[in-house]
């Protein structure tokens, strides 16, 4: 029998028009969570205080730039500063980076690396382990430049299961760890919700996407594109900002399935 989903909640945030009372309840959603969705684009396992991030991609406007389109610098630090005040803020004893933490082996340039490398030297207390995604190709021979405590292609701390890219994450198991694992943590899609007000004004943002056993993390990094997520019957969608996380599953959904 497959395990009952995880509890995930949003950090103290009432879903978007909600009622009256809303926040309390919120909040107290929030102690009981499982899965605690952070404002900055993270989401914390309260029990390890593991930190859980997806799709930094560091390099990547170096990689522009070898290929002469002119990007200007600063998205990485910024990444790399909201990163270490989740840490700290959270007081998180372990990161898992679900997949590209680089973008590409031409972007892994000494400056990228030393970056990584001084956020890593402030946090010595804390581990980061990588699940390799597909853009981490230059990941396993520079791992100790980064100072990356592990990288692994996958991990199984049922009944959570943490990979980059959730289509794969089943292809090997057995019955018996089929059956152990509730819920598919990962990165790789960029999911974006699209929203629309009473007015007719639009909003597409980054958010965080659950639908049936898949939880999938938003982009960490600010300098990435997005892919537009369905919203089913069954999903559930928080707008991922810096400031607050917000449910805003009904209003995601066509008027005519409210």
């Amino acid at each position: 029998m497959t395990p009952p989903l995880p509890v995930i909640a949003a950090a103290g945030s009432p879903a978007a028009g909600g009622l009256p009372g809303a926040a309390s309840t919120a909040a107290a959603a929030s102690a009981k969570a499982d899965i605690l969705l952070l404002p900055g684009r993270g989401a914390l396992l309260p029990a390890s205080r593991t930190l859980l991030v997806a799709d930094l991609h560091l390099g990547k406007a170096a990689t522009f730039r070898r290929a002469g389109i002119p990007i200007p610098e600063g998205s990485a630090q910024g990444d790399l500063a909201r990163l270490e005040t989740l840490v700290r803020d959270h007081a998180v004893a372990r990161v898992l980076v679900l997949g590209d933490l680089l973008h590409a082996a031409s972007g892994c340039t000494s400056e990228v690396v030393a970056e990584f490398r001084a956020f890593r030297d402030r946090l010595t207390t804390t581990a980061v382990i990588l699940v390799l995604g597909n853009h981490d190709v230059a990941a396993r021979r520079i791992a100790g430049d980064l100072g990356l405590d592990a990288c692994v292609s996958s991990l199984d701390e049922p009944p959570l299961r943490f990979v980059h890219i959730a289509a794969a994450a089943a292809a090997d198991d057995d019955e018996a760890t089929a059956t152990a694992i509730g819920l598919v943590v990962a990165g790789h899609v960029h999911p974006r919700v699209k929203l629309r007000g009473p007015s007719g004004d639009r909003l597409a943002d980054r958010c965080f996407h659950l639908d049936f056993s898949i939880l999938t993390l938003p982009a960490f990094g600010s300098f990435t594109g997005g892919h537009a997520v369905e919203i089913t019957d069954t999903a559930r969608v928080w707008l991922a900002r810096d400031d607050a996380v917000l449910d805003v599953t009904r209003l995601a959904r066509p008027a005519s399935r409210r």
